[in-house]
């Protein structure tokens, strides 16, 4: 009998230790996200409104990002991997069309600067609409990304390198 209650006390501990692992490992996916593209197009950095899909141009590589609400009204930026606010590695001189996706109640804008000057924007994106601008990428670096509208809470970091 003292075996017995042994084993199920083993048991109790290894189902806990089990889901404990598991919940880090799911929570683990949302601390720190990148999100990777290639192709090559020259040109200088610039933003232009485009309504043309980018994946019937050759010369455009595409990322998605969501306006995604948490609790209380607090915003975050989402990629197509779950990442929250996820660090966008891109190409130099390549040409990024990046889709956005308002599926919440307020608006945003996304806004791509450098030490204060501001690179590129998206202009407004009203409340479940969706955008897409191309960003032009020729400028090695380390660049921040915002909304205009929830700048503390929607925030990444956009690191362009030759590779």
């Amino acid at each position: 009998m003292e075996k017995l209650l042994f084993n199920k006390k083993a048991l109790i501990l290894f189902v806990m230790i089990s889901i404990l692992l598991v919940g880090m490992t799911y929570s683990s996916q949302f601390l720190v996200q990148s999100t990777s593209a290639k192709k090559s197009s020259p040109d200088k950095i610039s933003r232009t409104d485009s309504t043309t899909n980018a994946d019937t141009n050759n010369n455009n590589t595409s990322i998605a990002l969501n306006a995604l609400e948490l609790k209380n009204e607090t915003y975050r930026w989402q990629n197509t991997t779950q990442g929250i606010n996820p660090t966008l590695h891109l190409i130099a001189h390549t040409s990024y069309v990046i889709k956005i996706k308002n599926p919440t109640d307020a608006k945003h804008e996304l806004i791509i600067g450098s030490n204060g000057t501001e690179l590129a924007k998206s202009n407004s994106i009203n409340p479940g609409k969706n955008k897409n601008f191309v960003f032009n990428a020729n400028t090695t670096g380390t660049f921040e990304y915002h909304c205009e509208y929830h700048p503390d809470t929607m925030k990444g970091i956009i690191e362009i390198t030759n590779q």
